[in-house]
């Protein structure tokens, strides 16, 4: 017999997620947001401001996010930077060129990817990084295939993973990270079935990372990032 998910669990944590897209955020705009009574939505908003996930802004009405969401961020970080070490390692050894992990946040609309480790190609001429450098993800990109275009066509690791497991439909992305001499290729960490948190990814001078490259480095990135989201 299958067990039940709690509602009023599920619904504190779809606020948590509201407020941490549209802070600050007052009870009535949250509630006309999800569509959802207003004194559940005060509810909910207690609750959470008593178990220290969110505060009303400065003796406000409008709530947003504290630092204890930040330390829940940072322990899945220690754990991802933990479980990828090897797939970095072995990305690193087979292709030759520095393979990097990187962690998703979201703020609003934008999404930005923080370097969460790397290991370092043994090419004298190499690319490289440092640990902690945060990047804005495009939106778009005219000559490559972007991280968020990729998300766009598989927006939970069931749809990347599971559900289409059988098509041919590449599970990697390809772009300039920042130097025009550059090429990275990468693929998308999943939390397992659901939605996207990380990318792993290799990159390289475009010297070395040729065009007929892309398809065999793509294809071994996303078996590393198929593992890491446990699918």
């Amino acid at each position: 017999m299958a067990v039940k998910t709690l509602q009023t669990v599920e619904n504190a944590l779809a606020v948590l997620e509201v407020v941490a897209e549209l802070q600050p955020i007052g009870v009535s705009a949250l509630a006309r947001h999800m569509n959802m009574d207003k004194n559940t939505a005060q509810r909910i908003l207690i609750t959470l401001g008593a178990s220290g996930y969110i505060q009303k802004q400065n003796h406000g009405t409008a709530w947003e996010l504290t630092p204890r969401v930040l330390t829940l961020s940072n322990r899945v970080a220690v754990t991802l930077r933990q479980t990828a070490h090897q797939q970095l390692h072995d990305l690193a050894d087979i292709i030759g060129e520095t393979a990097l992990l990187w962690q998703f946040t979201f703020e609003g609309d934008n999404m930005y990817a923080t370097l969460l480790d790397k290991v370092d190609s043994k090419h004298d001429v190499k690319i490289t990084m440092e640990i902690g450098k945060r990047v804005l993800v495009r939106p778009d990109a005219a000559d490559s295939t972007n991280v968020r275009s990729i998300i766009k066509e598989f927006p939970t690791g069931e749809s990347a993973w599971l559900t289409g497991a059988n098509d041919d439909r590449p599970r990697y992305f390809r772009l300039t990270p920042g130097h025009p001499s550059s090429i990275a290729v990468g693929s998308v960490i999943y939390d397992g079935p659901a939605l996207p948190i990380a990318a792993i990814s290799v990159v390289g001078p475009k010297e070395r990372i040729t065009p007929d490259c892309y398809k065999v480095m793509g294809e071994k990135t996303a078996t590393a990032a198929r593992i890491l989201s446990s699918i």
